[in-house]
């Protein structure tokens, strides 16, 4: 009697599952990018849907988002997501950016991923290359607004460093839906495809 209950209940929710609507596909404008920075040894893959731009103050400004990042960083290349994939949430928007500290050591790049940043620094392997992490994230003190995951490494003389942000406004004041843990994790995978393509020529 149990189980036919259960499977009564099941059938009498396929209706209400029905109506849900399903997710838009994602855009596939501007066009998938490679990007190649020729004087650093840098490439990177840039899927449909994202923006891409070499001058910094055109899509977003690097320095507000990567504090972290010294004054004699170059801006080499800033990804950003050229659509809102959560309409409804307090999204504001994903970008990725690479830069590069040139005439720098070992030490100080490292050191990157360090202050002022919330949480110790580790390290993760790209491509079999090993890179410092840190992360960071700032806002007002009623909301986080900004979250940054940085990536350095050593190379040339220079320091690479990629920085994943998700930008959000402050969902308590604009009645906005708060981004979900499965949204954030979503946005952020999407940033990581984009780190994962990145590859350093010797």
């Amino acid at each position: 009697m149990a189980r036919t209950s259960v499977l009564l209940l099941l059938l009498a929710s396929l209706p209400a599952l029905a109506q849900q609507p399903k997710p838009e596909p994602d855009p596939i404008t501007p066009a998938a990018h490679h990007f190649i920075d020729q004087k650093y040894g840098l490439t990177l893959q840039i899927p449909a849907a994202w923006n891409l731009s070499r001058h910094d103050g055109e899509l977003s400004t690097f320095h507000a988002d990567a504090r972290s990042a010294p004054p004699l960083s170059q801006l080499r290349a800033v990804a950003s997501i050229a659509f809102n994939p959560y309409p409804l949430s307090n999204f504001a928007g994903a970008l990725v950016y690479l830069s590069v500290t040139p005439h720098t050591n070992d030490a100080d790049c490292a050191r990157q991923a360090f202050l002022p940043l919330h949480h110790p620094a580790t390290t993760a392997q790209i491509n079999g290359i090993s890179f410092s992490r840190g992360h960071d994230e700032h806002g007002d003190r009623f909301c986080i607004e900004s979250r940054d995951d940085v990536y350095t490494t050593f190379r040339r003389n220079a320091c690479t460093r990629v920085d994943l942000v998700v930008n959000t406004f402050c969902a308590k004041t604009s009645g906005a839906q708060e981004l979900t843990v499965r949204q954030m994790d979503d946005l952020q995978s999407r940033e990581h495809k984009i780190l994962d393509s990145l590859t350093l020529k010797p």
